[in-house]
């Protein structure tokens, strides 16, 4: 496991039913901060993904959505990524596919769920520390 994941999973992974309704959902949203949150069955099986652009998706769709369940408004194609994930591959794996939230799932379990945002920090600090290491080793 490298040790950009070991710190996101210490950050816990924002879940919702898929059976929860629009309002439910909406809290589960608000309550992430992330904008993004990963649909679980009853037994905690990663069955899809829903951000706040499938919601104004499906808004475009249809008059209303109030009524609408996890399961109706969810991504079900999961991009996901192990624990062996490096920085620079989550990078690759969300620009890629134009996405910017990846859920990390060892076999079947949710262990967390990397934003770009997470993911572009990280980036910056290692470029920051061989920044650094270049200017020492030319000074010294």
């Amino acid at each position: 496991m490298t040790p950009f994941i070991v710190t996101i999973l210490k950050q816990g992974c924002p879940t919702v039913d898929i059976d929860a309704h629009f309002l439910e959902v909406v809290q589960a949203l608000t309550d992430a901060q992330s904008g993004t949150v990963v649909v679980v069955d009853k037994s905690q099986k990663v069955m899809g993904i829903l951000s706040e652009r499938d919601i104004v998706r499906d808004l475009s769709r249809q008059k209303s959505i109030e009524n609408s369940t996890a399961k109706h408004l969810m991504t079900t194609n999961i991009i996901s990524a192990d624990t062996n994930v490096t920085s620079s591959g989550l990078m690759e794996l969300m620009v890629r596919n134009k996405i910017r939230h990846v859920p990390i799932i060892n076999g079947d379990e949710l262990l967390g769920l990397v934003s770009i945002t997470d993911v572009i920090t990280r980036l910056l600090d290692k470029q920051l520390k061989e920044t650094e290491l270049m200017k020492e080793w030319i000074h010294s």
